[in-house]
């Protein structure tokens, strides 16, 4: 980072080669490796196959309210990024006393567990774990690769209205999130309950927000 302010470079300028890297900033070439893969990951370089790395032309800082009940998807879409699915896993689990409560299930009831890493063009921007009902997730099943939750749920007519939801910063290190390479990263994690338009609890999620790509406004009204 210090290079990129000490030669002014801007968005959709090339960074030196890697040899000239690794002569200027006197490291090696596999520790040049992974800054550079953890830029990348935190949407703060790009990279062009056959060309070289490239400063970001766009800022991915995605603006929101915590009250606008938004999805992933939605909000890369919404400054002009493309959100895509880097990894995803989609297992059959059991309700645990906890998940039964939370989603108003008997324990042992058959759920869905979905576990994807989100991604604005080439930079990883959030990591969901979601829970849903077995009966509700066969009613809405479709593209999760390319579809948000959301709207595989408005698909079967059930529409979001409202969410629980408990705030916490964490940091998230490799053995978490394999996609860091060897770094870490700062998340917000929002873990929350969605329900619909019914009143009926439908998904449990853990979605841990980049904060390098993410930022969050509150508003606060006094009593």
């Amino acid at each position: 980072m210090s290079m990129i302010r000490e030669r002014a470079l801007k968005p959709g300028d090339q960074i030196p080669t890697e040899i000239e890297l690794c002569e200027l900033l006197g490291v090696g070439r596999s520790s040049l490796r992974e800054a550079v893969a953890q830029m990348i990951s935190h949407g703060l370089l790009t990279r062009v196959q056959g060309r070289g790395t490239f400063i970001r032309q766009i800022s991915l800082k995605l603006e929101g309210g915590l009250d606008d009940l938004m999805s992933v998807t939605d909000m890369i879409r919404s400054v002009g990024a493309t959100p895509s699915t880097r990894r995803l896993q989609v297992d059959q689990i059991k309700a645990s006393e906890n998940l039964a409560a939370k989603l108003r299930l008997r324990i042992g009831d058959d759920c869905v567990r979905i576990e994807r890493v989100r991604c604005a063009d080439d930079a990883i921007a959030a990591y969901c774990i979601d829970i849903v009902p077995k009966h509700v997730f066969d009613a809405a099943h479709g593209d999760l690769g390319g579809e948000s939750l959301f709207a595989m749920f408005e698909r079967t007519g059930r529409r979001l209205s409202h969410t629980h939801t408990s705030i916490q910063p964490t940091i998230l290190t490799p053995r978490d999130l394999p996609e860091l390479g060897d770094g870490f990263g700062l998340f917000l994690l929002l873990d929350e309950v969605d329900f619909d338009q019914s009143g009926e609890p439908i998904c449990y999620s853990n979605d841990y927000y980049n904060t390098s790509i993410f930022k969050f406004d509150l508003v606060r009204k006094k009593r």
